[in-house]
């Protein structure tokens, strides 16, 4: 008699099929049939998950680990349909494949197929439907929400400041939130506040965002530049992992809600946030908001042991800091230092860069081309470690061979090595004498700001973060490591 494991999976789509209990059963009818065992921990169930990508199936991945085991303790896969197997082609060749190998076959009990070539053509045959099947009823779901979306009806959650109403009626504002939304539109329009410095005080004030977390700058960002407070339904905007799409699949309608403000003051709030952007980039300051930190040096500043920045040590009249980390116990090391000791360590050595012989320094791009391909490089490496981590999980779970693990540690560190030499080809660019001559010129010009007297707090900030990247402090060494960047 034959050792077989029995593969029950239920999609996320409504559709017509069997229960997990019915399949199971079904599998062990036709199991007993064929004079197969199967014994109860070879019976392995996904719930609620498409069959569209293996990868995303814990206990289908564990069924392949077993059966590619040294021991081979199976001789088949037993399946309600072979859409319970894979609904995409590609995958379904190279798992059965696979299985094929280790002489593992996979059984239909509704789909039974005859020997020999003609059998395999009709298995073909049977994938293709399935796959055509899958993909037919994702663009269906595509095409609705779609359609939803230009008749101008909102199909996420609402954002800040309003609340769904239920019932298929459009959101409604929540008189709990508007005022939030309010505060930072006013801020930032009429007091001219960054968002950064409107986040401090929202916090400050005790108000949360939608999710309950402190504000940040980004999260201020994300609500003043968002339509649906005028009225504009925007979807499709952003994919996976909140990667943007291209302005071509973004769709635009008028919503059936109650709108905070004007289109006219949405496109001034758009066009004072790319002023502001282009102003950040001229300085060479990404989304810095210098006038909300509590010190010209605040988030420059280093730790040598982890990386983390130093931070004022708490209260108004506080005259040091020290390692955040090292505050909230998470770095084992302190680092700190006293603000008058580090604003003159902080003097002396740049007085000691310009009498060096050469200020090194990397080149920084703010060209809309530079910056895209830049976040390009970066995803893909992204995508890397993901890979790495997916390669460590099958082998963790056995379902690679430790010489297949290798082989793509290799394959991903080799690609690594080439997106981090892009990267850093990018990043430093090609140096020249007038681009030294302007460092030094700039290192110079920024030196006279904050040794200045008259200097205030605002003009020293902009002008230490138009030419530092980050000042790694060794308390130890008592060193100060600068980096230094040139804006382009």
């Amino acid at each position: 008699m034959k050792i077989g494991a029995l593969y029950i999976r239920v999609s996320t789509d409504k559709q017509e099929e069997l229960s997990p209990d019915a399949q199971i059963r079904e599998g062990k009818a036709f199991a007993q049939k064929n004079h197969i065992a199967i014994p109860d921990e070879y019976i392995f169930r996904d719930d609620g998950i498409s069959g569209r990508k293996a990868q995303k199936r814990p206990a289908f991945q564990q069924l392949i680990g077993l059966a590619k085991s040294k021991e081979h303790p199976i001789d088949c896969i037993i399946v309600w349909k072979f859409s319970r197997f894979a609904r995409n082609q590609e995958e379904s060749i190279v798992y059965k494949s696979l299985l094929q190998k280790n002489k593992v076959d996979v059984l239909s009990v509704s789909e039974p197929l005859i020997d020999g070539p003609f059998g395999s053509l009709i298995e073909r045959i049977i994938e293709w439907m399935d796959e055509y099947y899958s993909i037919r009823l994702s663009g269906e779901v595509v095409r609705g929400m779609t359609e939803n979306a230009m008749r101008g009806k909102y199909q996420s959650a609402p954002p800040l400041g309003y609340k769904a109403a239920g019932n298929g009626l459009p959101p409604k504002k929540d008189p709990d939130t508007l005022p939030i939304v309010t505060y930072i539109v006013k801020s930032f329009l009429d007091e001219n506040m960054t968002p950064r410095a409107i986040a401090l005080h929202l916090n400050a004030m005790g108000y949360r965002s939608k999710h309950g977390n402190l504000f940040d700058a980004r999260a201020v960002r994300y609500i003043l530049s968002n339509p649906f407070y005028a009225g504009k339904n925007r979807w499709n905007y952003s994919g996976r992992n909140r990667v943007l799409k291209s302005s071509e699949s973004v769709i635009y309608a008028d919503g059936k809600w109650d709108p905070l403000y004007s289109m006219e003051t949405y496109d001034l709030i758009k066009k004072k946030l790319q002023e502001f952007d282009s102003t950040n980039l001229r300085n060479g300051r990404r989304m810095n908001d210098s006038g909300s930190y509590k010190h010209w040096l605040s988030g420059l500043i280093v730790c040598s042991a982890c990386g983390k920045t130093l931070a004022n040590t708490g209260g108004i009249k506080s005259r040091g800091m020290n390692c955040w980390a090292y505050q909230k116990g998470l770095c084992r090391e302190s680092h700190y230092i006293g603000i008058a000791s580090l604003e003159a360590n902080v003097i002396a050595g740049i007085e000691r860069l310009l009498i060096s012989d050469r200020i090194p320094y990397q080149i920084v791009h703010t060209s809309p081309a530079a910056s895209d391909k830049k976040a390009e490089l970066l995803r893909m490496l992204s995508h890397l470690n993901d890979r790495e981590k997916r390669a460590k999980d099958a082998y963790l779970n056995e379902i690679d061979s430790l010489e297949e693990y290798r082989k793509n540690r290799l394959q991903i560190n080799a690609e690594r090595t080439r997106i981090e030499a892009e990267i850093s080809a990018l990043t430093r660019g090609d140096a020249t004498r007038a681009d030294d001559a302007r460092m030094i010129a700039n290192v110079r010009e920024a030196l006279c700001t904050i040794k200045n007297e008259t200097s205030d707090f605002s003009k020293k900030a902009r002008a230490m973060r138009g030419i530092v990247d980050k000042i790694v402090f060794d308390r130890k060494n008592t060193s100060f490591d600068f980096y230094l960047k040139l804006v382009k």
